[in-house]
């Protein structure tokens, strides 16, 4: 039988990562608490597991002879394949201290200030008394957030001490760990920066804008290339490739989102995952560079320096999740021409009949456009919510 390597879950935003890991001869196994998830379809088999279980995913590794582990689209995902790869001494992942360091908010902010490196200045808390110490004579707005979830969990921004308890309150709560940070509130626009490092440098990357326009902490929209693209990359290169020295970073793939105002990036997260919405798809496009096979190759200790970047696919391009103003039952949605004469792809969460619990979270479908003009896709993407009809009861 071929290797077999464990993917960290089964949605649909590993499927890209299963098929790839297929084509490259793995026995491909998925695992996650969730069965139903459609990704698992892809695999050669599942196994049921909560894959933010450490030890959990250790000892089901050991007993299934699994040979490698990938990471998923989540960051419990990142944590737990570095914990085993520890574990079982395999290459391809960063210490599993360094993965928290970059992947829990409260370490990853002590680290940016400490070196310097440009970041909404950070105060980190495990106590609630402590935090609604510090709030009573904290300048606002403020952004309180849970240390160690990702998708905007966690997160409120508060204008005042009353709407400041409450965050704290909501962060707590929602946190694993129950590790909170609060940090200024900086007004800008929102982006992202993707890079592949091979021998701690940068072999390919690409941005985008990231538009949050019903739920303020979730990206619904992103659009590519990133405004002032060239200029940010300048900033934030030699911070990413000195972070790889100084950690000592495995290869593959870390991604930054930063806030920018006046012109200055300011970091607010790192990750180094694969992110949701199969958002590789559209960085494979951009940039020519194998991604997947990138990344698989990577996470299972092998050479991946000798990748080469085809031709870009698509200069102006991106992904927008349909999502509903209300919790309810969807009869059906519609997208007019006007978009519809865009989308190259789309990938249905939701059928008609079925109901949305969390509208502030969910998705009713992923569509994927493509445009000839950048100004016309920023323009056109923050009207998508008016645009698309969506009928519920």
């Amino acid at each position: 039988m071929n290797e077999k390597v464990l993917v960290l879950n089964g949605s649909f935003c590993e499927i890209p990562i299963i098929q790839e890991a297929k084509k490259l001869g793995y026995y491909v196994i998925t695992t996650g608490n969730m069965p139903e998830l459609v990704g698992h379809k892809y695999a050669d088999e599942y196994i049921k597991a909560d894959y933010s279980d450490k030890e959990q995913i250790l000892k089901l590794v050991k007993e299934k002879n699994i040979n490698q582990i990938l990471s998923c689209a989540n960051d419990f995902g990142v944590l737990t394949a570095a914990y085993v790869a520890e574990k079982m001494g395999w290459s391809g992942h960063d210490p599993y201290k360094t993965a928290e360091l970059l992947h829990h908010k409260d370490k990853f902010k002590k680290y940016t200030y400490e070196h310097q490196i440009p970041s909404p200045h950070s105060v980190a808390f495990t106590n609630q008394t402590e935090a609604k110490k510090y709030v009573q004579n904290t300048e606002y707005p403020i952004i309180v957030k849970a240390a160690d979830l990702t998708g905007g969990k966690g997160i409120c921004k508060a204008e005042n001490f009353e709407e400041a308890l409450k965050a704290i309150e909501n962060a707590f709560e929602r946190s694993r760990d129950k590790h909170i940070v609060i940090e200024p509130y900086i007004t800008g626009t929102q982006h992202t920066l993707v890079t592949f490092l091979c021998n701690k440098k940068i072999v390919s990357s690409a941005s985008c804008n990231c538009y949050s326009l019903i739920n303020p902490y979730l990206i619904q929209a992103e659009t590519f290339p990133a405004d002032d693209s060239d200029e940010m990359k300048k900033i934030l290169f030699p911070i990413i490739e000195d972070m790889a020295i100084d950690l000592n970073l495995a290869d593959g793939i870390i991604a930054l989102q930063y806030i920018k105002k006046n012109g200055t990036p300011y970091i607010i997260e790192t990750m180094r995952r694969p992110f949701g919405n199969q958002f590789l798809v559209l960085v494979e496009l951009v940039s020519g560079y194998p991604w997947h096979k990138a990344q698989i190759l990577a996470e299972t200790g092998n050479d991946c320096s000798n990748l080469e970047s085809g031709s870009p696919k698509k200069q102006f391009c991106g992904h927008f999740g349909i999502m509903s103003s209300q919790n309810g039952r969807l009869r059906d949605y519609y997208i007019p021409d006007k978009i519809q004469n865009h989308v190259f792809n789309k990938i249905d969460m939701l059928k008609p009949g079925g109901t949305i619990k969390d509208y502030l979270n969910e998705r009713i479908s992923y569509i994927y456009y493509e445009y000839d003009n950048k100004e016309d896709m920023n323009s056109d993407v923050k009207q998508y919510n008016e645009w698309i009809q969506i009928d519920m009861e």
